[in-house]
């Protein structure tokens, strides 16, 4: 579906479910090539926004002439966000000082205790956002909703948690080594 055709079908019904699946792909592309380097919660919470405030201004669009212009505007402003935040909310697990796993044994059930002692210390709020993000793989939105917080609230929940953990590990880093 080309940019005019997905203007004209939001225009009409703005959940058209076809529309919008077309509208999430074309920024999607657009977010992998730029941000890919913050992870893909980053790139879903761009495409997510991106949309959300292209659906939310559809009005202010001059045309579908120009639609993919107005939806690449929205993504430069959420781009520019995410790219300024200082620090990108990944594990880092390569700052960890976890043993390599035995690659006939699956993962290494040492780090496997030292990750689970690790988020045990979290408090109980941050150890459910890092559990939804990095294990159930959910977006800033869908952690927030599961949390009754905001999406940017969820976003620094997650990032305590992390810092949380980047913590630990750097206090106890030979803990529950064998």
């Amino acid at each position: 579906m080309d940019w005019q055709e997905i203007y004209q079908r939001l225009l009409v019904d703005r959940n058209d479910r076809t529309a919008w699946q077309s509208l999430q792909q074309r920024v999607s592309r657009w977010a992998r090539t730029v941000l890919i380097a913050r992870g893909t919660h980053a790139i879903d919470d761009a495409v997510a926004d991106t949309c959300a405030a292209a659906l939310l201004n559809l009005d202010g669009a001059r045309g579908a002439e120009t639609f993919a212009g107005f939806v690449y505007g929205h993504f430069l402003n959420v781009r520019r966000g995410v790219l300024k935040s200082a620090h990108p909310l990944t594990l880092g697990l390569d700052d960890f000082d976890f043993p390599a796993p035995a690659e006939e044994d699956g993962p290494d059930p040492v780090a496997l205790l030292r990750l689970r002692s690790a988020l045990a210390a979290l408090p109980p709020r941050e150890r459910r956002a890092v559990t939804l993000r990095y294990f159930d793989e959910q977006s800033s939105t869908a952690i927030g909703s599961e949390l009754g917080v905001t999406r940017s609230n969820a976003r620094r929940i997650v990032h305590n948690g992390l810092r949380g953990l980047r913590r630990h590990f750097r206090e106890q880093p030979h803990a529950l080594r064998t």
